[in-house]
C-alpha cells in the first residue's frame, strides 16, 4: 500500500505541475472566491448530504459560475473534500510522543475522535462517493489519509527498532490492524466512543507486540 500512495502521490505532483502551467495561461483565480465557494459548500454540508449536492448549488451558495470552480478543483468531491478537510477539526497536529506505543495510541485515538458525529458521517459519505471514482479516491487519500497513514508507519517501524514491537511485523499490514476497524465502523454507522477507542487501543498494542 506504501508503495502504491507514493506512486500515487508521484502522478498527482505531475497533475499539478501541467495544472499550474495551464493555470498561468489563463484567468487568474481569485482567492477570495476560493474561500466563498469553500464556506458556501461547508455551509449547504449542513443540510445536505455529499452525494445530493451539486457544483450548481455549490456556485449559486458561493455567488460565483461554475466555470470559477472549476478553475480549482477538477469536481466536486474534490471541492468537498477540501472543504471538509481543510477545517481546523481535522488536523493531525499532536505533541511530540515519548515512546511508539504512546504514538500510536495518539493517532488511534485522534483520529477516532475526528470522525466521530457530524464529521464521522461526512467522511463516510465521502468514501461511498470515492468508489466510484479513481480521482476522487485518490484525492481523499492525499488530502487526508496519507499523513495518518505516513505517521502510523513511522511510530510502527520506530517500535520495531526499539522493540517496543514485534520486528517480525509486517508495517503495512499492522497499519490495517490499525486502521481497518475504525473505517469499518465509521462506515457501518457505529460510535467511535471511549470504550471503543479504549478497547481497541489495548488489542491494537498487544498484536503489535506479539
Amino acid at each position: 500500500m506504501q508503495e502504491n500512495i507514493q506512486q500515487n502521490q508521484l502522478v498527482d505532483l505531475e497533475n499539478v505541475i501541467k495544472s499550474d502551467s495551464t493555470q498561468k495561461s489563463g484567468r487568474p483565480r481569485s482567492e477570495s472566491s476560493r474561500r466563498s465557494i469553500l464556506d458556501a459548500t461547508r455551509r449547504l454540508l449542513t443540510h445536505n448530504s455529499v452525494q445530493k449536492l451539486s457544483i450548481e448549488a455549490i456556485a449559486k451558495k458561493a455567488s460565483v459560475g461554475k466555470t470559477t470552480i472549476y478553475r480549482w478543483w477538477p469536481n466536486k468531491s474534490a471541492v468537498v473534500i477540501e472543504a471538509v478537510f481543510s477545517q481546523p477539526a481535522f488536523n493531525n497536529v499532536m505533541p511530540t510522543p515519548r515512546n511508539a506505543v504512546q504514538g500510536v495510541t495518539m493517532q488511534l485515538d485522534k483520529l477516532c475522535r475526528q470522525m466521530n458525529g457530524k464529521n464521522g458521517r461526512l467522511v463516510a459519505e465521502i468514501i461511498g462517493e470515492a468508489q466510484s471514482d479513481p480521482e476522487s479516491l485518490k484525492i481523499f487519500i492525499n488530502t487526508y489519509l496519507q499523513d495518518r497513514y505516513n505517521t502510523l508507519s513511522s511510530y510502527i517501524d520506530g517500535g520495531k527498532q526499539t522493540g517496543e514491537f514485534s520486528n517480525k511485523l509486517d508495517t503495512d499490514s499492522a497499519i490495517d490492524v490499525v486502521l481497518g476497524p475504525v473505517f469499518f465502523r465509521l462506515i457501518s454507522g457505529q460510535e467511535l466512543d471511549d470504550a471503543f477507542i479504549k478497547d481497541m487501543t489495548t488489542m491494537l498494542i498487544k498484536a503489535l507486540r506479539a
